[in-house]
């Protein structure tokens, strides 16, 4: 039988296809339109991209761009099968265009107002100065004009980059201020009386919700509160548990401890749900004794109060302190930088979330997240994409001071073999083992002595941390002076 022809040659055919194909696909990055893009989430890695237009693929700093019509899949076929973070689950981004003057950020209006080293006409004298994501706000008082450098905000948010400054529009609306508590669990606190202090202050914390694990010592840090802050303050109900000491007594120490933590933490974030509930709270928080809630401009319940309706998570990104040697005494004083590269962090980095509590079927999915009663998420928005980058972020002061580091992992140190091996952090790994190997100050192993043990603290928590970059620090700009006064 004689074969049936094709209407074209397949090679022609072929590289028709290749054509139309790379016509519809088009990968451009427009300086212009980068600058000015608002990126907002459109589709997880396999969704269906329904809005045709610029599309990005990818996770943090990692895209691939292209324009893409309704109906793509969000995934690499998409984007030429480029993958811009292999082994990570991505998601997809759609842009709109704005004015490269004018953004709004959670109800606030702001303008930009001048490069740097040029002056900023201000009439509400409240002007942020940075760089993309990497900002630092002062109020000046309704000044005619302010000098746009670093001088004038007293710290170079964007080491190496070119700056400008932004004025908020004093005319900005805002709604009514959100009632906001935090809730966590705490075993030997490091700096209890800073934490609350600075919580209830100066970031505009209206409640606070503490589990307290075998912290005996607790109760007088209570009674030194000035009786305003202990009214804002609940204990949530706690067994007492006998004290544990390294290197003295009998093992207290919860096995796997590492694992069962985070069960623990779910058990007060349902409580602290309930009673937030009772009080009228809107926002919950769960964080931890070493965490603070840091923001860029602002109370946190005005911030939160522009939540978008239909939002009933939000989710803030952790940044990580990076501390000065490991002498340092007062974590949360002392500390001056922070590091904002999520890939060189020493402990976990999806941040934490705040949760509305109107939404009944809301329960924690552990300690970073909430679901709802069939364990789906919740409609939610990630901080980071606000267009100065978040407003609010989780502050972690992890392992500090050194002592502290000595008994958390010590205390961790009943952690099997193979649980050691699943923990996904590598400080964490080491420590771990560092800490079963030297069960005691006094062991007289090698390495262990306190030279040897702050030697290995400082290699992961300091400046000296050999895979930190003085690029990825933020300034951390918090008036203790007038905090503690």
């Amino acid at each position: 039988m004689p074969q049936r022809s094709l209407p074209w040659p397949w090679h022609v055919l072929a590289i028709f296809l290749c054509c139309e194909i790379a016509r519809a696909t088009k990968f451009r990055t427009p300086p212009a339109r980068a600058k000015d893009a608002v990126w907002k989430h459109c589709g997880l890695e396999g969704d269906l991209i329904t809005v045709p237009g610029t599309v990005r693929f990818g996770w943090a700093s990692n895209w691939v761009e292209a324009e893409l019509a309704a109906g793509a899949t969000c995934s690499s076929a998409s984007f030429q099968h480029q993958d811009p973070l292999p082994g990570v689950r991505k998601v997809c981004e759609c842009t709109a265009l704005t004015s490269a003057n004018d953004k709004t950020e959670l109800g606030i209006s702001w303008h930009r107002c001048a490069r740097e080293g040029s002056d900023c006409p201000c009439s509400s004298g409240i002007v942020r100065f940075g760089e993309d994501a990497r900002w630092v706000t002062e109020e000046f008082g309704p000044l005619a004009s302010v000098p746009c450098t670093i001088a004038s905000f007293g710290a170079d948010p964007a080491l190496r980059k070119v700056k400008e400054c932004w004025c908020a529009d004093a005319r900005s609306s805002r709604p009514k201020k959100a009632k906001v508590a935090v809730v966590m669990l705490s075993r030997h606190p490091p700096d209890l009386k800073t934490w609350i202090r600075y919580h209830t202050g100066h970031v505009g914390v209206d409640h606070i919700f503490i589990k307290l694990e075998d912290s005996p010592g607790v109760s007088a840090i209570f009674e030194q509160l000035p009786e305003e802050e202990r009214k804002k303050v609940t204990l949530l109900d706690s067994k007492p548990a006998p004290a544990s000491l390294i290197g003295m007594g009998a093992d207290t120490r919860p096995e796997d401890d590492y694992t069962s933590l985070q069960g623990r933490q779910m058990v007060a974030m349902a409580s602290a749900k309930s009673s937030s509930a009772a009080m009228g709270i809107d926002w919950l928080i769960h964080i931890d004794d070493d965490e603070l809630l840091y923001t860029q401009y602002g109370k946190i319940g005005d911030l939160l109060a522009a939540m978008p309706q239909g939002t009933d998570q939000a989710y803030l990104p952790n940044v990580e302190a990076v501390y000065a040697s490991a002498n340092v005494k007062s974590c949360f004083t002392e500390t001056k930088q922070a590091n904002l590269n999520r890939f060189t962090f020493e402990s976990y980095a999806n941040g934490k979330s705040a949760v509305r509590v109107a939404r009944r079927d809301a329960h924690p999915a552990g300690p970073h997240q909430w679901r709802d009663a069939l364990n789906r998420e919740l409609g939610s928005i990630h901080m980071d994409q606000e267009p100065f980058g978040s407003p609010i972020m989780v502050l972690h002061f992890e392992s500090c001071p050194f002592s502290r580091w000595e008994d958390k992992f010590w205390e961790l140190g009943r952690t099997s073999p193979q649980k050691v091996r699943e923990i996904p952090f590598p400080f964490y790994r080491e420590s771990i083992t560092k800490m079963q190997s030297c069960r005691s100050r006094e062991s007289g192993l090698p390495g262990c002595s306190q030279a040897n043990l702050m030697a290995f603290w400082s290699k992961w928590k300091t400046a000296a941390n050999p895979q930190l970059n003085q690029e990825d620090l933020m300034p951390v700009n918090i008036p203790w002076d007038t905090i503690l006064a």
